[in-house]
């Protein structure tokens, strides 16, 4: 399946975190949690890292295995793919060679809670990865317009710092596990 995302996000502090959270309790709107671990993909010729794409294989405590390509567009908003592991004919379209030629460079663990609102989905993570853990909220909507206004409006209200620049945690993993292999080799 393939459709196109619309999602702005920010790194927050622990404190913030758990403020948003208590908030969104006090709200007594339901909470999705899922606990997710992304293992990500390129292969030796790094074509996934040239393409300024990313290639993830996604286990969660509610679906099966998912295969994912991501691509971003130069507005911030991102034209995802997902098929099963077992077949994944539109991936390996893309991928321009076989599957079985990518391995893994990084590993990230997500405790995820989604809260649903009329017309954005508010996503509050607390990510784990090569000793690393951070925090971050995403706003997902339809459009990028909205989604940027919206987590404007989350920066405002919990005094944070809205970054246009901001590093998707596949990136900080994928970063952290190279500087990792770096340092052992």
């Amino acid at each position: 399946m393939e459709h196109i995302e619309y999602e702005e996000r920010v790194l927050i502090s622990k404190s913030d975190y758990k403020k948003i959270i208590a908030d969104v309790k006090k709200e007594r709107r339901q909470l999705i949690k899922t606990n997710i671990t992304n293992i990500y993909l390129d292969n030796d010729d790094s074509f996934i890292y040239k393409t300024k794409k990313m290639l993830r294989i996604r286990f969660t405590n509610h679906q099966e295995i998912e295969l994912t390509l991501k691509t971003k567009f130069p507005d911030n908003s991102c034209r995802e793919i997902n098929e099963s592991l077992n077949e994944h004919p539109l991936i390996d379209k893309e991928l321009e060679g076989s599957f079985s030629d990518y391995h893994q460079i990084a590993k990230l663990e997500t405790k995820r809670i989604e809260v649903r609102f009329d017309d954005y989905l508010l996503v509050i993570d607390k990510n784990k990865y090569h000793g690393v853990t951070d925090y971050d909220i995403e706003i997902e909507a339809d459009s990028q317009e909205k989604a940027r206004k919206l987590v404007l409006f989350y920066c405002e209200k919990y005094n944070l710092v809205f970054d246009p620049n901001y590093k998707s945690k596949s990136h900080r993993a994928i970063t952290k596990a190279k500087e990792l292999l770096k340092k052992e080799g």
